[in-house]
């Protein structure tokens, strides 16, 4: 009786508890690094649009946002972005960093008009990347 002797057993339990292990990795896996992890604003904040509008007549630009926050448990505010600027030929004027003071929620999208701090003499046109942000709660 093989199946029986002690080496079998224990055997049977350390492959039970292995495939336990493996789908509970495979179906809680991402949660459970999430929860571990701490928050990513440059991960968690996606600009899904942006425009650069310096056509509008006043002496500075304005930025026209849709901020995504694809967090689950992270609120966000005073989100820092760094900004380029192009002219008409698309090279590189000016690099700058600004802050938009805005809360975001876990989930929550949101349309942002905001004027642009210093006037951008002979920029056209702009890109926008996350930098970081403050956790205001989880």
């Amino acid at each position: 009786m093989a199946y029986k002797s002690r080496y079998w057993v224990i055997g049977r339990r350390a492959a039970l508890i292995a495939i336990v292990l493996l789908l509970a990795y495979r179906n809680y896996g991402d949660a459970l690094i999430g929860r571990l992890s701490g928050p990513d604003p440059p991960g968690d904040i996606v600009i899904t649009e942006h425009e650069f509008r310096s056509d509008l007549g006043g002496e500075r630009p304005i930025w026209i946002l849709e901020l995504r926050n694809r967090s689950t448990r992270t609120t966000y505010g005073s989100i820092t972005m760094e900004a380029t600027y192009l002219d008409v030929e698309g090279q590189v004027i000016e690099t700058d960093r600004i802050v938009i003071a805005q809360r975001l929620v876990p989930g929550d999208v949101q349309n942002i008009a905001s004027p642009d701090p210093k006037p951008r003499t002979g920029a056209v046109d702009g890109a926008l990347r996350v930098i970081d942000a403050r956790v205001t709660d989880r």
